[in-house]
């Protein structure tokens, strides 16, 4: 092998009092860790053996077989692992026993030395982790293998009470810290991306007040405590390293309080869709509450029982309720998908590999090389973490635009009632100025002109009364017609801006003119009042504050769009502190802007001081329907 650790060579021994298979040394320096447990054999038993009599259960010994793990759930004996180590070369050979990441209360390496057999190093919960023989996060055993000899180890293990699965390798001194860099690097990029993540979250819970975030939060704290416990860094970092601290934090029990808030997160972040379903909100409810029962359970269980039928009975009911927990997470995604819920891809995708990687743990966990993380586990919880986070921030931005638009709508229905009882009273005091004024003032007309004959100086007041009245009843009219509705629409929009700019120009004495170009196409006659009264109240402005000389209004017909600009020669003014007012200036502007933005338009106003100002309306042209 190329890299950098131990070949191994085995060969079955054929004598009678030989069970296992011999792991050759060989001293290379670029030799990989090598996985040890097929080559191994065991033997377990109901009582403590002295190390002494266990020579004469050699026969008793079991190959453990082609496996990287041997997984024994609960169960009531201590056990004894043999391993028949040759070191051919020349120097003693110094290697490291490796134990993959399981429940031990105590472990002894022992040696035959002198034909006797001594400690050669120990390690498991009854010791501190200052105190055992290599503090390293996974159990680990050293131990020196003379030159030229063929050594039988033997690994005293007492795990009861404890979940038990057995996973071994070797290293050499040189291979051993750059195991343990990789295991720590490993891990510090884990660690650190869910504090970042968590981090993440919780800052959206104080921004946006979501619980959503909060609890979201709490399970990738739950996350981080798995993942040490997973890999036994909880015993090195956080003092979980006695029996009690380990009893009191199980894992298990820990990782299914997770999957039940991960389930009750989903459930919350897919509610508009779940909450239509009683059914599956009911049997949500039930699986959930199932899951956080069995886990309190299974705490106590494995805090004060010590009848292991009662452990694995409560370990089967653990493993079943975490697997119905998670089945359901994707029976939710899917069906809320199917519903039309796009955004539940998110926890579908992010908890599909995590999903994987646990249900593998849990339930096929010899599958697994805990020797040599990450494994899908670890990877599937950065991906989950990452894409359900993503999730939830597209989330938040979906119910962000979708409050946006609800607003938007709400505004554009507010403000098409206010343009309905404006136009409704517009058009009765056209009808009043029409019907009543008008009338009265024609009437005020006939009477001067059919007054019999007066002295010179009456009859020319008589004369100047008589233009007074008919330049008001023009006038009148022309108001009039510009606050007709129905008038207005009979116009059209070109010919009804003509008319207005007309009338300014005769009323004010300031030149007003429209321009048009481009083929002309037809525009809603409810987009027409509104773009006329955006006309107006440019108009109005315009007259009101800009002191212009000329006004000039031009209509561009485009293939795609109508652009309608209104431009003068006034002393203009600083948009920006006009839209930051609350004046009558500031509340036009934002009129005009909201009226623009209820047909769809574009509403912009271009204005230096002392350089006029020109507003432009843009008009998507309207597809017409083909037969």
């Amino acid at each position: 092998m190329k890299h950098f650790s131990i070949i191994a060579v085995f060969s079955f021994f054929i004598s009678a009092t030989t069970y296992g298979q011999v792991i050759d040394l060989i001293d290379n320096s670029k030799a990989l860790p090598l996985p040890i447990t097929k080559f191994t054999s065991y033997y377990s038993s109901s009582e403590q053996i002295p190390v002494d009599s266990i020579e004469n259960r050699y026969s008793k010994f079991i190959k453990a077989g082609n496996t990287p793990v041997l997984v024994f759930n609960y169960s009531p004996y201590y056990y004894w692992f043999r391993i028949i180590v040759s070191n051919k070369t020349s120097k003693d050979f110094p290697v490291f026993l490796i134990m993959a990441p399981t429940g031990m209360i105590e472990g002894v390496l022992y040696q035959k030395t002198n034909r006797q057999w001594n400690e050669a190093s120990y390690s498991g919960l009854k010791y501190r982790f200052r105190d055992r023989s290599y503090q390293f996060a996974h159990y680990t055993f050293p131990v020196t293998i003379k030159s030229q000899t063929t050594d039988t180890l033997l690994l005293y293990i007492n795990g009861l009470n404890l979940y038990k699965s057995f996973g071994f390798s070797l290293h050499q001194p040189k291979g051993i810290k750059a195991y343990e860099n990789k295991i720590y690097l490993v891990f510090g990029i884990i660690i650190g991306l869910l504090l970042l993540f968590f981090v993440l979250n919780l800052s959206l819970f104080f921004a946006i007040k979501d619980r959503l975030h909060l609890w979201y939060s709490v399970y990738i704290l739950l996350l981080i405590v798995i993942v040490m416990k997973n890999d036994q860094l909880d015993q090195e970092f956080l003092g979980l390293d006695s029996e009690s601290g380990f009893r009191y934090t199980p894992y298990l029990a820990i990782g299914s309080i997770a999957i039940a808030i991960l389930m009750h997160v989903v459930n919350m972040f897919l509610y508009p869709v779940l909450s239509k379903q009683k059914m599956l909100l009911n049997v949500n409810k039930v699986v959930k509450s199932n899951i956080v029962l069995s886990s309190m359970v299974h705490a106590l269980v494995f805090i004060s029982v010590q009848d292991y039928k009662v452990q694995n009975f409560i370990l089967s009911w653990t493993k079943i309720s975490a697997l119905l927990a998670t089945a359901l997470i994707v029976i939710n995604c899917l069906f809320c998908m199917l519903k039309g819920a796009k955004y539940a891809l998110f926890p579908l995708l992010g908890s599909t590999v995590f999903l994987y990687g646990s249900m593998q743990r849990i339930f096929a966990p010899s599958t697994l090389s805990f020797l040599f993380p990450p494994t899908t586990f670890h990877i599937g919880i950065i991906l989950e973490v990452f894409i359900i986070s993503l999730g939830l921030i597209y989330r938040y931005w979906w119910e962000r635009e979708l409050q946006r638009k609800k607003e938007i709508q709400f505004q554009q229905t507010l403000l098409k009632v206010e343009l309905e009882i404006q136009e409704q009273t517009l058009k009765n005091i056209s009808q009043e100025i029409h019907d009543n004024i008008g009338q009265g003032l024609t009437l005020a007309k006939l009477n001067l002109n059919t007054m019999p004959p007066v002295d010179a100086g009456v009859h020319e007041k008589l004369i100047n009364t008589k233009e007074l009245v008919s330049k008001a009843i023009v006038d009148l009219r022309n108001l009039s017609h510009s606050l007709d509705t129905d008038y207005i629409a009979d116009m059209g929009l070109h010919q009804a801006i003509e008319y207005e700019l007309k009338r300014i120009s005769e009323s004010s004495a300031i030149p007003s003119s429209l321009h048009t170009t481009g083929e002309p196409f037809p525009i809603d006659q409810q987009k027409q009042l509104i773009l006329f009264r955006i006309v107006q109240e440019v108009l109005n402005n315009t007259l009101k504050h800009a002191v212009a000389q000329s006004i000039t209004a031009t209509i561009e017909f485009g293939q795609h769009e109508m652009k309608l600009s209104i431009t003068d020669d006034g002393k203009g003014f600083d948009p920006n502190a006009v839209r930051h007012t609350t004046g009558e200036r500031g509340l036009g502007l934002r009129s005009m802007q909201n009226r623009a933005k209820l047909i769809g338009a574009k509403f912009s106003m271009e204005s230096i001081p002392g350089n006029g100002t020109t507003v432009q309306i843009t008009l998507g042209k309207e597809a017409v329907p083909t037969s």
